[in-house]
């Protein structure tokens, strides 16, 4: 008997595990640098087609859809339904820790509005250096209904005036009677840890279980289980494939986007490199996955005829996405001759979930002309965006880079 497991299910922190990478992926990432240099990625030609292009926006979001959090929010009320119930007050505290873009706080949220508990937002910059009396007042409240801080990430500043109304959160977290859920991001965690010992204080935080090649190879079909059918991943480099022809795990791919219904998978069929190779570079972190694969796909391009196909829903013709293999995308790479100041920036901006160049000039030993310099240097290089409210953060798909080079550098990381 074939056993599926639940494809998304939340773990405690102890238990995380990255996934690791193939063998000869280890010896390749020494040198793909160097290697990348000197070959340059070649357009590949399949049965007489010319050369693949870059998937327009249009068939990208069919075959590739931004995924939703439905699956995610039920895993994690799952997981907390034994909390939920329990009637004992030495466990009224739960965390659960997220790395970044796992839209953690957005899951919680979306957690407590189903079941109308009540949210409190993050302080603002002047209340966390001021010491938040009115934000800790509205917080530290009595209520039978429990709490829920969907950001602490953002209770704190990396500051000798930082780390003040954080600290007397937590002393009253370790006496109240009210029940209260914490989503945190993981680089927070970490410093917190660091600075305060907050992973000795509170409860040991649960985390979302890691994306390894055998829950890819179920999860990524069904983002394009809409058009199901319709389109069909090759890889660019034998024309085979990607996804497993079973007919079992077809069938279980539809029953899968049934609305309602707990993705599963079965990690008993064999697992393609290709998915074990994502997976490790991820670090096992979905949305990573997901940035990485929208990258990958490529049609031929001779794309009208197909996409006239595609339109056509009586159709049964079959369109062709081209996978490349990650290793040969063009991603941001953190250069060796990386200053001081620009590694202080993106270590600053991952411990703090974003930040404006305003506030970094002022955590930060740099004028502003000096965090002006660094930011505009590092956008070009593809290390770091920024949004329309003028917060600047580390692109997901330079994201691995960056924690791998903040690692060799020595700067505190997370455990994701």
């Amino acid at each position: 008997m074939q056993v599926y497991k639940p494809l998304w299910e939340y773990i405690t922190m102890p238990q995380f595990q990255t996934p690791p990478a193939p063998a000869r992926e280890v010896v390749r990432k020494e040198v793909s640098s160097f290697w990348k240099r000197l070959h340059p990625t070649r357009l590949i030609r399949r049965d007489g087609r010319n050369q693949l292009c870059a998937i327009p926006p249009y068939l990208l979001n069919r075959a590739a859809p931004p995924p939703n959090l439905e699956q995610t929010v039920a895993a994690l009320d799952q997981a907390l339904e034994g909390w939920r119930y329990n009637k004992e007050t030495t466990s009224v505290v739960k965390v659960v820790v997220g790395p970044p873009g796992s839209s953690m706080d957005q899951i919680v949220t979306c957690l407590a509005q189903g079941n109308n508990w009540q949210t409190i937002g993050p302080p603002t910059t002047q209340e966390i250096l001021s010491g938040g009396d009115r934000w800790l007042e509205n917080v530290t409240r009595d209520d039978i209904t429990p709490l829920v801080l969907p950001q602490l990430g953002k209770c704190f500043l990396r500051h000798q005036d930082g780390l003040i109304l954080i600290s007397r959160l937590l002393d009253w977290l370790q006496t109240t009677k009210r029940r209260c859920l914490l989503a945190c991001d993981s680089w927070a965690w970490a410093y917190l840890s660091n600075a305060l010992q907050i992973d000795v204080m509170l409860p040991t935080p649960l985390t979302l279980a890691p994306m390894d090649g055998a829950r890819l190879q179920f999860w990524l079909p069904t983002l394009a289980s809409t058009y199901r059918g319709k389109f069909v991943f090759r890889d660019v480099n034998d024309g085979r494939q990607l996804f497993t022809t079973l007919d079992n795990y077809a069938e279980r791919i539809e029953q899968n986007a049934q609305a309602g219904q707990m993705e599963r998978y079965g990690d008993w069929i064999g697992v393609n490199y290709y998915f074990r190779q994502l997976a490790a570079h991820s670090r096992g972190m979905p949305q990573v996955v997901w940035h990485l694969w929208r990258r990958s796909l490529q049609i031929s391009h001779d794309v009208k005829e197909q996409v006239a196909h595609l339109k056509n829903r009586g159709s049964k013709d079959e369109f062709t996405v081209w996978v490349q293999p990650w290793n040969r995308l063009d991603l941001p790479v953190v250069p060796g001759a990386t200053g001081t100041d620009e590694t202080m920036v993106m270590h600053t901006i991952l411990l703090h979930s974003g930040m404006t160049a305003p506030l970094l000039g002022f955590l930060l030993p740099l004028s502003h002309n000096q965090v002006r310099r660094v930011l505009h240097h590092l956008l070009a290089l593809g290390l770091v965006d920024n949004e329309a409210d003028g917060t600047w953060y580390v692109p997901l798909l330079a994201y691995p880079a960056v924690r791998q080079f903040m690692e060799h550098e020595g700067y505190l990381v997370d455990a994701f």
